[in-house]
């Protein structure tokens, strides 16, 4: 299995060093919406993409150039995972993914950019549906790790252990 870099990234080494430079760490959170009944339910998980500003302590704004830069590369890194995974088949996707900056207390209140990615099955998650939609995810940041993006926390003393691109083929698009 490859990623597929089209239109994102000239090489795989150097989408890797762009995690590195903006330190990208990632998470996820259930995903929900309310019923025509009033009823929260869960249909999907976000997943969440963090891109850090060289100086920490920033203060950026929305016209930032560097802002824009990261904004840019987390969306370049999304696209990638749009060819590389079969994303929308058993999802929808309907509006591009939003963006934020946050100050995360888990990541020392770094200024960073986060990217939110739906990822949701429009069945409000189905017996079906759950088990694709939770190994989507599970692929999704399985390529984050062999990439080199970090899970919740940048940590710069931490050896990483990719694991093999192989691994992660759950939903992997067949030419």
């Amino acid at each position: 299995m490859q990623l597929n870099l089209d239109q994102a990234f000239p090489s795989e080494q150097a989408l890797r060093s762009m995690i590195t430079q903006r330190k990208v760490c990632f998470d996820h959170d259930p995903f929900y919406v309310k019923t025509g009944g009033g009823e929260v339910v869960q249909i999907g998980f976000q997943l969440n993409l963090y891109g850090a500003f060289d100086n920490p302590l920033q203060l950026p704004l929305n016209d930032d150039e560097e802002h824009r830069a990261i904004l840019g590369d987390l969306q370049r890194l999304c696209h990638v995972f749009f060819q590389t995974l079969d994303l929308l088949k058993p999802c929808e996707h309907p509006h591009p993914p939003a963006h934020r900056i946050v100050f995360s207390p888990e990541r020392k209140h770094r200024a960073e950019v986060c990217l939110q990615i739906p990822i949701f099955d429009v069945a409000q998650y189905a017996e079906g549906a759950a088990s694709k939609i939770q190994n989507l995810l599970a692929t999704a940041e399985c390529l984050l790790t062999h990439v080199g993006a970090r899970r919740r926390v940048w940590d710069e003393g931490q050896q990483r252990s990719e694991p093999s691109v192989g691994g992660c083929a759950g939903f992997v698009k067949k030419d």
